[in-house]
């Protein structure tokens, strides 16, 4: 038993270090969504590692269109991270972010259409 609680506890060390791979770029903007049309939330200098938690597809950049979603929370073009490959290197992301804004449009009015009066 004591065995395999050592092992669980080997492979959750490695996943995590696995998982951590350098930014490429002078400066990688960090995403609400994985394209170029979402806000930026934040910004990596080249060298720092990131963590990804999963990828999905979005705006092709210089040809690749993986976004790597970091555990910042927000998303990075994978061809400005040093994965070693082209290809998903970890599981696909669930939802593949929120929807790009619409202009700032929010629906309504909203109105009291209930026929109870009362």
């Amino acid at each position: 038993m004591k065995v395999a609680a050592l092992l669980a506890l080997c492979l959750a060390t490695v996943s995590s270090v696995a998982s951590a791979y350098p930014i490429t770029g002078n400066t990688v903007n960090c995403r609400s969504g994985p394209g170029t049309s979402y806000s930026v939330k934040k910004s990596y200098k080249k060298g720092a590692n990131v963590k990804i938690t999963c990828q999905t597809s979005g705006t092709s950049v210089n040809g690749n269109n993986i976004w790597d979603k970091t555990s910042d929370g927000c998303y990075v073009a994978d061809y400005y991270v040093k994965t070693g490959t082209n290809g998903y290197v970890t599981k696909k992301c669930g939802g593949g972010g929120s929807k790009p804004p619409s202009g700032g449009k929010i629906p309504g009015p909203m109105k009291n259409d209930y026929p109870y009066k009362g």
